[in-house]
């Protein structure tokens, strides 16, 4: 499995989740949640292009994810914050490829899913500032 495979891996479980908890919320937080899906769907596509553009099969998306249930908007908040914190270590950890396009491409999705997830912290009243979003801690 390459980086790619795992970042591609990792949008998929983000659109399948944003799908499941963005019912729970209102108002900004609904809003807000429904455009960083659009996002990963947008990313999403844009790693298939990436598979067709270099003659590479790309896995499909699962039929389900594990997640636990959702009682309500902080639990949906609370998801989606975990899974915003997953992509953008998924794609960190791929900027370190030896395949030069795989660290092109791995770089230009953490940055973006940094973005995304400063977006979605400032959304649900937390603080963005991380110099390296991502990291483990």
């Amino acid at each position: 499995m390459t980086v790619v495979d795992t970042g591609l891996a990792a949008e998929y479980a983000a659109i399948y989740a944003y799908s499941a908890a963005t019912v729970h919320l209102d108002g900004d937080p609904r809003w807000i949640a429904e455009e960083l899906e659009a996002e990963h769907r947008a990313r999403r596509d844009a790693l298939l292009d990436f598979y067709d553009e270099h003659g590479l099969e790309a896995a499909p998306s699962l039929a389900g994810y594990d997640i636990d249930p959702i009682a309500d908007a902080a639990a949906a908040q609370d998801l989606l914050l975990a899974i915003e914190t997953n992509v953008t270590s998924t794609w960190r950890a791929g900027v370190v490829s030896t395949e030069p396009h795989e660290r092109e491409l791995c770089l230009r999705m953490y940055g973006d899913s940094a973005v995304t997830l400063a977006r979605w912290r400032l959304a649900v009243g937390q603080s963005a500032a991380d110099p390296w979003p991502g990291r483990p801690e």
